[in-house]
C-alpha cells in the first residue's frame, strides 16, 4: 500500500532579501519586452538612416567611381557594395520584425498551455526579440565590412588601360612615315612622329599607300 504524499513546510520562510529579489525579478520580467522593443526602435531608426545614406551615395557616385576601372575591379566593387547593402537591408528587416511584435494572435489558453503564465510568455517574447536584435547587429557588422571594403577598393583600384591610339603608316615616294595623325587638309598630311620635334608633312599627291596600325615599328 502506497503512502500518501504530504508536503512538508520549509524550515524558515522567505527573508526580506528573498522577497526583494522576487519583486525585482518580477519587475524586470514585466519591463523586459518594452525595453527590448525600445531598443529595436532605436536600431530601426539608425539603420533606416544608414541604409538611406549609403544607398544614396552608391546610386549617385557609384557609376562615376567605377567607370574608369577594369571589369574585374568593377565586378569586385559591385559585389562588395551590393552585398553590403543587401545585408544592411536584411538587418533593418530583422529589426522591423522585432519592433512589429507578435506576428500572430495568441489566446490565453495557448499561453498557459505552453508557458504556464503570461509573465513567462512575455519573457520568452523578449528573449526572442533580443536574439533578433543580435542577429541584426551581426548582419550590420558584416555589411559595414563589405561597404568599407568596397569604398577602399574604389580608392586603390587601378584605372583601366587607355585604348591604344591609332597610328597612321604612310608610304610616300621612297619613304615610309608612321605616327599620330594631326591633320589632313590643303593637300597635306601631318604626322606626329616619335623622336621628331616638328610634324612630318607629306604631300597627298605623293602618297602611295596608307594604313592604320596599332603601333609604329
Amino acid at each position: 500500500m502506497t503512502s500518501e504524499y504530504r508536503p512538508t513546510l520549509p524550515e524558515r520562510g522567505p527573508s526580506a532579501a528573498d522577497l526583494a529579489e522576487r519583486d525585482a525579478f518580477a519587475k524586470l520580467a514585466a519591463e523586459s519586452l518594452s525595453v527590448t522593443r525600445k531598443s529595436a526602435e532605436t536600431w530601426r531608426t539608425g539603420l533606416s538612416a544608414f541604409v538611406t545614406l549609403v544607398t544614396a551615395g552608391v546610386v549617385v557616385k557609384g557609376r562615376d567611381s567605377t567607370s574608369a576601372m577594369t571589369t574585374e575591379w568593377r565586378l569586385a566593387v559591385t559585389l562588395l557594395l551590393g552585398g553590403g547593402l543587401i545585408l544592411a537591408v536584411l538587418g533593418l528587416w530583422q529589426v522591423l520584425g522585432v519592433q512589429a511584435g507578435i506576428p500572430k494572435s495568441v489566446t490565453l489558453e495557448t499561453i498557459r498551455a505552453r508557458f504556464a503564465s503570461v509573465a513567462a510568455f512575455e519573457v520568452s517574447i523578449a528573449s526572442d526579440a533580443a536574439d533578433g536584435i543580435r542577429r541584426a547587429q551581426k548582419l550590420v557588422a558584416v555589411a559595414l565590412c563589405l561597404l568599407i571594403g568596397g569604398v577602399v577598393a574604389t580608392w586603390w583600384a587601378p584605372a583601366a588601360p587607355a585604348r591604344p591610339p591609332a597610328y597612321l603608316k604612310v608610304e610616300h615616294g621612297s619613304s615610309t612615315s608612321c605616327g599620330e595623325l594631326q591633320s589632313a587638309d590643303d593637300g597635306q598630311i601631318r604626322l606626329k612622329v616619335s623622336g621628331a620635334g616638328a610634324p612630318v608633312v607629306i604631300p597627298a599627291a605623293s602618297v602611295a599607300n596608307m594604313a592604320v596600325v596599332a603601333a609604329c615599328s
